[in-house]
């Protein structure tokens, strides 16, 4: 009878905090809301915050990198990766046919230190911009002699200020899903770059379509997605294993960007198509590689591509995706 009791009053209780609880504790609950580009702007690929935490940054279809300036005002813009645009040729025209002369930026991520934000551009190569923007400096555009194939992601080392970024495969030039996955390539590498020295260093090939990078909150460690081969691959910077890499986890889906949150742990984001319909799912994995939260933006996201983004910011997770024409945020 006693536990009886103690059941009753436990599940009043519940009943009485769920009557009584005030709109401030109840709007605590997940919301959604557009952060919208310019008009006829696509493909928010990722997103970045400056050192003061202004933005989001992001990098757009028809070569922009665009900055938010809260909802008055939106998305203005920041900086171009191509010497050769203009605004009458690229702005608004998102086919990849015009990307080679207007850009594409994908991976974006601020060195705090200076202020400078870096951006992979699949076509122009790993670039640089000052904090009040305009066109890019370029940094690196090759290696051994040989131009990079398609860049995607990057992670900035603060500490001793190294960028890590990678160069996904001529396959990615294709824009195909289908066709990327179905290749089955495996010519994907993962570069660093020493912002003091400006010097370039291939640490590891052999990568099936890397698409995100995230470095470990120790700087151990480098996580590294692959699209194709659909799994994380880790490579040692530290320890007894350092310049070695194994298989972190793999993933039920195609992953794209991984990014770290504040403490430690990692979003992905994965689309998985089953039945014709193409899933948009963010997962948080931990430091041992199991996944410890995931989240459904299907409806939200309902695209052939899914999304290629999650990042937790300030209590809210930013996602982007290459066939919308806003960011979606959501209070976690």
């Amino acid at each position: 009878m006693k536990i009886i009791s103690i059941t009753k009053i436990i599940f009043l209780l519940q009943i009485w905090i769920l009557l009584n609880v005030s709109p401030s504790v109840a709007h605590q609950f997940p919301a959604f809301n557009k952060l919208q580009l310019p008009l006829r702007t696509i493909g928010p690929e990722s997103v970045a915050f400056d050192r003061k935490g202004g933005g989001p940054y992001t990098g757009v279809a028809d070569g922009r990198v665009v900055k938010y300036q809260g909802p008055k005002v939106g998305f203005t813009d920041f900086a171009i990766t191509s010497p050769n645009r203009t605004k009458e040729r690229c702005d608004g025209k998102n086919g990849p046919e015009l990307q080679q002369i207007c850009g594409r930026p994908f991976g974006l991520g601020f060195y705090y230190k200076t202020g400078d934000l870096y951006i992979t551009d699949a076509y122009y190569g790993l670039v640089v911009v000052r904090p009040s923007g305009g066109l890019v400096t370029h940094r690196v555009t090759s290696f051994e002699g040989r131009h990079f194939a398609f860049l995607d992601a990057l992670d900035i080392d603060q500490k001793v200020g190294v960028v890590y970024f990678v160069d996904s495969g001529a396959v990615f030039q294709t824009g195909n899903r289908t066709k990327i996955v179905e290749s089955r390539d495996t010519s994907g590498r993962l570069f660093k770059y020493d912002i003091g020295t400006k010097q370039v260093t291939l640490l590891l090939r052999g990568l099936s379509g890397p698409v995100g990078v995230a470095l470990s909150k120790d700087s151990s460690y480098v996580l590294i997605t692959e699209y194709i081969a659909q799994r994380i691959r880790r490579f040692w910077l530290k320890g007894a294993k350092a310049n070695s890499s194994d298989v972190f986890t793999n993933v039920e889906g195609i992953p794209d960007n991984i990014k770290r949150t504040v403490l430690g742990d990692f979003w992905v984001a994965i689309s998985n198509t089953k039945q014709h319909t193409t899933f948009s799912i963010g997962q948080r994995i931990n430091q041992v590689g199991k996944v410890v939260e995931a989240r459904n933006f299907t409806d939200q996201y309902n695209t052939p591509n899914g999304i290629t983004e999650v990042q937790e910011h300030n209590g809210r997770l930013y996602v982007g995706c290459l066939d919308q024409n806003f960011i979606g945020v959501f209070r976690v």
